[in-house]
């Protein structure tokens, strides 16, 4: 019986992020081969050093287009649309046995084909599987609108033998899209580990809270509403001393350094760092602030639980939705509300040294099966499920 260890195995993708090579690094080990095709080398509004982690990554030819998403709420956001030219040539080269494609656009198109097209239309058991790896969330696609766009998602998602999440929320997305929930399974994000600070936590003093925000200073990120909020904490709060780093460039960055803070809020613009200042910045604070207005997921989150951080977080975004417990590893907060960030500063501060630290471990604990290894092991494990499922029906028909 054919399994994934003995497959050739093709992910598609826009581009090669940190966290995603840390997961195709451990599902390398457990597959024959793994070929990682990416629609570019890296997007233009990442900081981040396109590398290919020694795995067999290799670029295509491809259109690309910026486009602006205006949502509902009120932001925009500036994305890539990818049209990889030469997916089906490449696919034929590398006689996949499973092509797991990311996302609803031009690259799952062209690989729903190829996969159809090894199968003569239906007319035989299909040589190749789908996997369509899907990450979203109800709110993000507000700004997505459209009947033929729903339609086009349907009828694409109808063709994939398996349908990945990466949470709830969008798992629930996928279910009133019409996908059978005997499809859908979950391939989770995972921490980039090369900027978890793993050591032991920090004891530090109860007089002051030390917050962090790692994160793109665009519009939909939400720091600028994050900023008008904390200040507003500091100024109900004048005992209280907050100490707030913000790691991460961006167009609004010379906007908000301008802002005036009153004095219990000290500010540390940081800018673009590396992944050790960014685990060294983890092992100095106690506090992940997310003001997101939109995240797809938002690993920072991640990070931060795995590095030890109470995380007070958006409610907009899935990973504090679906990881954070109020008062357990930190609390979900409004960000059109300054009083819902005000009780969640305040109940930190009221904590003592003793309290805090369990929060802090409480956090870490929280996380502790979100590793590299886990998600490599979901998507496999799935893979092993269809190829089983392939040769039985082979089987019947014989």
């Amino acid at each position: 019986m054919k399994r994934a260890s003995s497959a050739t195995v093709v992910y598609l993708l826009n581009f090669f992020a940190p966290d995603v090579i840390a997961i195709a690094q451990a599902w390398n080990q457990r597959v024959n081969k793994l070929i990682v095709l990416l629609s570019v080398a890296m997007e233009g509004n990442r900081s981040w050093k396109a590398e290919d982690g020694g795995l067999d990554v290799r670029q295509q030819r491809t259109w690309t287009r910026t486009r602006t998403d205006h949502h509902p709420s009120g932001y925009t956001d500036v994305n890539y649309v990818h049209f990889p030219i030469d997916t089906l040539k490449q696919l034929r080269r590398a006689r996949a046995d499973v092509v797991v494609s990311a996302e609803l656009g031009a690259r799952s198109m062209l690989a729903a084909l190829h996969c159809a097209r090894s199968g003569w239309f239906g007319l035989r058991q299909r040589r190749c599987q789908l996997i369509i790896a899907v990450s979203t969330s109800p709110w993000i696609e507000a700004s997505r609108s459209g009947w033929l766009r729903r339609k086009q998602r349907s009828l694409l998602l109808a063709r994939a033998d398996r349908v990945t999440y990466h949470g709830p929320e969008c798992k629930q997305w996928l279910l009133e899209l019409g996908v059978p929930k005997k499809r859908l399974a979950p391939f989770h994000y995972s921490a980039d580990p090369t900027k978890i600070y793993m050591g032991e936590l920090k004891t530090q003093s109860a007089d002051r809270v030390r917050v962090l925000t790692v994160g793109q200073l665009i519009d939909r990120k939400g720091v600028r509403e994050g900023l008008a909020n904390m200040i507003d904490v500091a100024h109900q709060s004048p005992e209280s001393l907050i100490d707030w780093t913000l790691i991460g460039g961006g167009p609004l960055l010379a906007e908000l350094e301008t802002v005036p803070t009153p004095e219990n809020l000290k500010i540390d613009w940081r800018g673009n760092c590396d992944a050790e200042q960014i685990r060294d910045a983890y092992h100095e604070h106690e506090i992940m602030f997310f003001p997101t207005r939109g995240d797809e997921w938002g690993l920072v989150v991640d990070e931060a639980l795995h590095s030890g951080l109470v995380v007070i977080g958006n409610d907009r975004a899935q990973a504090v939705t679906t990881l954070i417990r109020d008062g357990y590893n930190g609390w979900i907060v409004e960000i059109d509300q300054p009083a819902s960030l005000a009780c969640a500063v305040n109940a930190y501060a009221k904590l003592d040294v003793q309290k805090r630290m369990e929060m802090r471990q409480q956090a870490r604990q929280s996380v502790v099966d979100r590793t590299p290894d886990n998600s490599a092991d979901q998507i496999t494990t799935l893979i092993d499920e269809m190829l089983a499922e392939r040769q039985s029906d082979d089987s019947s028909h014989h």
